[in-house]
């Protein structure tokens, strides 16, 4: 593992080598890629290459978010409780009505700027995770160190107090209660302890009542915005008869507070308005055509929410005097709606509408993180992760609630009542910018070190420049004391950011100990269980004191291997799954990457349109297997080239699932992946001996001999995705088949995939195999292509 690259070494790794077999019956491995379950890397190694990380996933439950629910899913999460309530903090933080504008209009182009840094990371990633995702993937070393990171932040602020805030707000106010101090902290956390209970023992009732509650929502923010359209156009006079309140000329800049202390601190409130243009990014494994989609919906609803923002806050200072606005705090809302529909209609039902909508905010945030603090308890992440990660006894993740629970019930109690709301809103906006600085620098840095990565999104340098400044500014405010030096609530102006780095700072020395403290002390290593938890969930790494390794359960048969030497022309793709091909290329050594590409994959291209009649070719990927030492010199293979070395699988297998392989086509072509999925698409490989092969030759089955039934779905555990190859059970009917002595002049072309459905070869197992009294002779040296066909002009029928 030495010289293997930064980027493709394994988070969770051993030095084992496990001892290859002609046939598998494992159903989980945490070994390999979707090629081959041990084609990609050494044995013993866990896969962590480029390619394993950037093909797309689908989600078990298939792709049904369409194009409109996409859209709604991003929209519905960033019209939230921000424009009900941070408008009116906002100006009394910053002075004046013109300052405030102005840093709604700078939040939307700072929003901007991150959404082209996650559409570049989203379109070059499609899978579901998000910011953990990319930052897992751009910060690979120290090992661990950014995955921990994100899961330390995902706990630790990962609570819904703001919206359980907002929610005690509007209920008193619609009732016209003062409340105090505790009444109001008191609501909120009843309202977060009901929902734990709801989500924890009773999960369908919880997802009904979310439901209702976000259709709630949905009404209340079409009347927002028709309201606000007929105040700004049709309305010059408040209900009261006064004219409007929008200050003019001097008086829209009066009492401005330009200290970056304020105005960062208020830039973290629109920032959190903003907050969920990169939902689809969350879920990309279950939209339909991720990538295209992604780039549409997310910059249609940053443009929707900018147009809605601006239009809603004229409203409000036209229909709302400025001195009100300064004094009411999170309940602007509730007065734009009395000024606007009197005292019965606007103080009592739509404050009331918006507490509810709060509370649906409140129950779908819940819902989502708990599962997310699931996951991460499943990854290990969390001590008492069994427990944790469980889904008993209600079936629904209980452990994940309290976890979710326990941090927002401490950010609602702790903090003065007057700052809670906005304290709040820093103190998860502080560590945001943390990340925010990390991804931004984290693309030009893919752009140096992985210029060859597809990027159907590019994101504007400029964005990510002006993003990078921007987040080192908002970390350096604190130090930039505002006037007052501590807030009329007695919260210390740089509490938000000591709170921020204490979190950091934490997340630091969890990695440290977990990783690297408790293992040296104990003598342990941290490594990666193999088999599923108790509940059916996925492995996590724990700490072993003895030797394990990544091989799968297998059973070694002896079968009957027909040498088909002198009948080649009998075996074919559509009839038995592969097929020999006699074909002489220009090429011969096979040493050189960038050769290969210019010139032996034009070469193969033309192989196999001649081959199979095929309209269009597209190669992806090569693999070149040989041994790092020359058997017959003994001289070692130069280092650089070394390090891609891998040896003949010995191990029955099928490169990808029927899913698996299938996915290939909207990652490589995006664009042009519906229009090409709508025909048959097939993945060949083209595998060729560079020398005559003298040992552990290629033994293929004939495909109509293996049912599906004997082909298991194999798991390929990753530390960010989930990837699927096919093994295969042994069955004494299946016939194999191989030629002896094949050379450089002959290609045998295996057929991993094909989605036509009327009857013919779809795939084809195939392993390499040991022949008895070969073992003194030369090592085998082979070239494999592997690449997508294209038959456009045919049905899947």
């Amino acid at each position: 593992m030495a010289d293997i690259p930064d980027e493709q070494r394994p988070l969770l790794w051993r030095d084992a080598s496990p001892t290859p077999t002609s046939s598998s019956t494992s159903s989980k491995t945490v070994a390999g890629s979707d090629e081959e379950s041990t084609a990609t890397v050494a044995e013993g190694e866990v896969s962590r290459s480029i390619e394993d990380d950037v093909i797309p996933e689908t989600s078990i439950l298939g792709r049904t978010i369409t194009w409109p629910s996409a859209y709604i899913l991003v929209l519905s999460r960033v019209i939230g409780s921000g424009i009900f309530a941070t408008p009116g903090a906002i100006v009394k933080s910053v002075g004046s009505v013109g300052l405030s504008l102005t840093l709604w209009v700078v939040g939307a182009v700072i929003g901007a700027c991150g959404l082209a840094i996650t559409l570049e990371y989203g379109c070059m990633l499609p899978r579901s995770g998000g910011e953990k995702v990319y930052l897992e993937f751009t910060y690979r070393r120290p090992r661990f160190l950014a995955s921990t990171l994100v899961a330390v932040q995902a706990v630790l602020f990962g609570f819904t107090a703001s919206n359980c805030i907002v929610f005690a707000q509007y209920t008193l106010f619609a009732f016209d209660v003062e409340g105090s101090d505790f009444v109001r902290k008191s609501l909120a956390v009843g309202l977060l302890t009901a929902i734990t209970i709801i989500h924890g023992c009773w999960r369908e009732l919880g997802i009904k009542i979310q439901n209702f509650l976000g259709w709630i929502k949905v009404l209340l923010v079409l009347f927002m915005i028709f309201a606000g359209l007929s105040v700004v156009f049709f309305q010059p006079y408040t209900s009261s008869g006064a004219k409007n309140h929008f200050p003019t000329g001097e008086n829209l800049w009066k009492d401005s507070d330009w200290s970056w202390g304020v105005i960062s601190t208020s830039l973290f409130k629109v920032f959190y308005s903003y907050a969920g243009l990169n939902n689809v990014n969350n879920v990309l494994n279950e939209v339909k055509n991720p990538v295209r989609t992604l780039k549409s919906v997310s910059i249609t609803a940053l443009i929707t929410a900018c147009v809605l923002y601006t239009l809603v806050n004229i409203a409000y200072f036209i229909v709302v005097p400025l001195d009100e606005i300064r004094d009411s705090g999170e309940l602007i809302a509730a007065l734009f709606f009395e000024k606007s529909f009197g005292p019965r209609l606007g103080r009592k039902i739509l404050p009331l509408a918006v507490a509810a909508s709060g509370a649906g905010n409140v129950m779908v945030v819940t819902f989502a993180l708990a599962r997310l603090n699931q996951e991460i308890a499943r990854q290990g992440f969390l001590p008492f992760s069994d427990v944790l990660s469980s889904s008993k006894p209600f079936n629904a993740p209980l452990g994940g609630l309290i976890v979710h629970y326990i941090p927002s019930l401490l950010v609602i109690t702790l903090p003065p009542s007057g700052d809670v709301y906005s304290f709040i809103l820093e103190v998860e906006g502080y560590p945001g910018s943390v990340f925010a600085l990390a991804t931004s620098v984290g693309i030009l840095w893919l752009r140096y070190k992985r210029p060859d990565l597809k990027r159907p999104f590019k994101a504007w340098k400029l964005a990510a420049v002006v993003r990078i400044v921007l987040s080192v500014a908002l970390l350096a405010a604190p130090f930039f004391p505002p006037k007052e030096g501590t807030r009329k609530g007695g919260i210390w102006y740089a509490t938000y950011a000591v709170v921020g780095v204490s979190i950091i700072l934490l997340g630091l020395l969890y990695w440290y100990v977990w990783t690297r403290l408790i293992p040296r002390l104990k003598g342990y290593r941290l490594e990666e269980e193999t088999g599923p938890n108790e509940d059916g969930s996925p492995p996590h790494p724990t700490y072993v004191d003895r030797p394990e390794t990544y091989d799968r359960p297998v059973e070694s048969h002896g079968v009957t291997v027909k040498d088909i030497t002198g009948k080649e022309k009998e075996y074919t793709l559509n009839k038995n799954g592969f097929q020999i091909y006699s074909h002489v290329s220009r090429e011969k050594e096979f040493v050189d990457d960038e050769k290969i590409k210019a010139e032996y994959y034009p070469e193969t291209e033309r192989l196999l349109k001649d081959a199979t009649g095929a309209s269009r070719i597209f190669i992806f990927d090569h693999t070149i297997r040989r041994q790092p030492v020359d058997v017959s010199t003994g001289s070692s293979i130069p280092t650089e080239a070394s390090r891609k070395l891998r040896g003949p699988v010995q191990r029955v297998h099928i490169d990808q699932s029927y899913k698996a392989a299938l996915s290939r086509v909207p990652h490589h072509l995006p664009e042009e992946a519906d229009k090409l999925t709508q025909s048959r698409v097939q993945i060949i490989n083209v595998w060729r001996p560079i020398k005559t092969v003298q040992r552990d030759p290629l033994a293929v089955a004939d495909a109509h001999s293996v049912d599906d039934k004997d082909l298991v779905v194999t798991e390929l555990i990753y530390p960010n995705r989930r990837g699927e190859t096919l093994a295969v059970k042994y069955d004494p009917g299946h016939r194999w088949f191989y030629k002896h002595g094949l050379t450089p002049e002959e290609v045998i072309l295996i057929k991993c995939f094909d989605s036509k459905l009327d009857g013919r070869a779809r795939r084809v197992p195939h392993t390499a195999f040991h022949v008895p009294g070969t073992e003194d002779r030369e090592g085998r040296e082979s070239i494999e292509i592997r690449a997508l066909v294209f038959h456009e002009d045919e049905t899947l029928e």
